[in-house]
């Protein structure tokens, strides 16, 4: 009976710590795969456990023999790379002895048994902590998974995170001989094994802040870069657009008087060549200028070009000086990034619109759009490109310079329509 507790007792034990750490790690294969490997070393695991709890009652040294498994099976059949696995095999081990030694010196204290008797012996008090203890382990790793974030940190300091874990390991093995050797410490090694637990929730608790602070500030990186390439780009584009249609505005001239020469000595050939031309080149390429604003005109007929090249139908109403209180900048990257997300999702169908409407609401600005798209609303707004570390950016760009002007936004979709409506602090 008592080899069947234990026995047990170890193959839950060790059942979660591999349940953990796959889960945190995630697994390389799927199918068969995935649960022969996870029987394989449940199973060396436990034979290791149970031989070597046969001779001595409790030798902690001995199970960095467990880490090392652990961190050759996450090598082998789990995601990530070895700093992880070095760390999180070791912060696996140091949670469950920190969990079962603070346990084992509460209920010895409690109840007055020697650490030694409550390892060496099956007791009503040992069925106890084992089943505190299994029921403890499985909810803080059920806990840390539901938190469980991909975290960006390099080699060194993953490397620096495990060796944290290692010492604190080996701190609660020493404060387990200590305690078996000498009854009367057994409090002190209490107060210890829980200075080992806050130390241990502090590193994990530092690891996620260091995470988050780094996912933030490549975001931010990254959204500056944007918007800046946004800025330039629209800048650069407002000048081209500009010498463009200047250039067409003058070639349309030069084409009405090689016709008007080709009437006059009766050249049917040229004047049917160069109808052909103006009739496909000039019959949608004249500027239309909605408002003051240089910038503003320049975002919005490049997309009107775009749109008519995909055959996008095109709505535009603009109130005249609607936009004097907008930076110029702030202009480029709103309705740019507003237009590509309404173009981008509008080409994917066949009935393809956009409708902008521009127009003085009280002290706001009311910035409308509406698109046909394909149904499929994400709240998040990200975008469906290849580019995963890109998804949202611009909508996060549209979004803080709704913030700067102390603006609302609300996208919302109505069957095949997807609306966005803004409003702007008008000054």
């Amino acid at each position: 009976m008592d080899i069947f507790i234990e026995l047990t007792a170890t193959i839950m034990q060790n059942f979660l710590i591999i349940w953990f750490i796959s889960g945190y790690c995630g697994y390389k294969y799927n199918g068969i795969k995935r649960y022969i490997s996870f029987g394989i070393i449940l199973l060396a695991d436990c034979v290791f456990v149970s031989i070597i709890n046969k001779f001595i009652s409790y030798d902690g040294v001995l199970s960095a023999i467990s880490i090392l498994m652990y961190i050759i099976y996450c090598h082998i059949c789990l995601k990530k790379d070895w700093y992880f696995h070095i760390f999180i095999s070791c912060f696996a081990m140091v949670v469950i002895f920190t969990l079962s030694s603070v346990i084992s010196f509460l209920i010895s204290n409690l109840t007055n048994n020697p650490v030694s008797e409550l390892y060496d012996s099956i007791s009503i008090w040992r069925i106890i902590i084992l089943i505190i203890c299994r029921l403890s382990e499985f909810a803080v790793f059920k806990f840390i998974l539901y938190l469980n974030t991909a975290y960006n940190l390099s080699k060194k300091e993953w490397l620096l995170f495990a060796l944290t874990m290692l010492v604190t390991w080996l701190e609660i093995v020493l404060f387990n001989k200590a305690a078996i050797q000498s009854k009367d410490i057994k409090l002190c090694m209490l107060y210890a094994s829980l200075l080992a637990l806050v130390i241990n929730v502090l590193s994990y608790y530092f690891i996620m802040r260091i995470n988050k602070e780094t996912k933030l500030n490549t975001e931010l990186t990254l959204l500056k870069m944007q918007y800046e390439n946004v800025k330039e780009t629209e800048e650069n584009l407002a000048a081209l657009y500009e010498s463009a249609y200047s250039l067409k505005h003058d070639l349309e001239k030069h084409f009405i008087a090689i016709r008007t020469t080709a009437e006059q000595n009766n050249d049917k050939s040229i004047i049917e060549y160069v109808d052909s031309i103006i009739n496909k080149y000039y019959t949608y390429t004249h500027k239309t200028v909605f408002t003051n604003n240089k910038i503003f005109n320049a975002v919005i007929n490049t997309r009107l070009e775009i749109c008519q090249h995909k055959k996008i139908k095109t709505t535009i109403k603009v109130e005249n000086d609607v936009l004097n209180n907008i930076n110029d900048e702030d202009i480029a990257v709103l309705f740019g990034n507003i237009f590509d997300n309404a173009i981008e999702a509008a080409e994917k169908i066949e009935d393809k619109f956009i409708s902008l409407e521009i127009q003085k609401q009280g002290a706001y600005i009311s910035i409308y759009m509406e698109n046909s798209f394909d149904g499929l609303f994400d709240p998040e707004l990200k975008s469906r490109k290849g580019e995963k570390h890109e998804h949202g950016i611009g909508m996060r760009n549209v979004r803080r310079i709704v913030e700067e002007y102390n603006g609302m936004m609300k996208c919302f979709a109505e069957e095949n329509i997807f609306c966005c409506d803004i409003l702007l602090k008008a000054c």
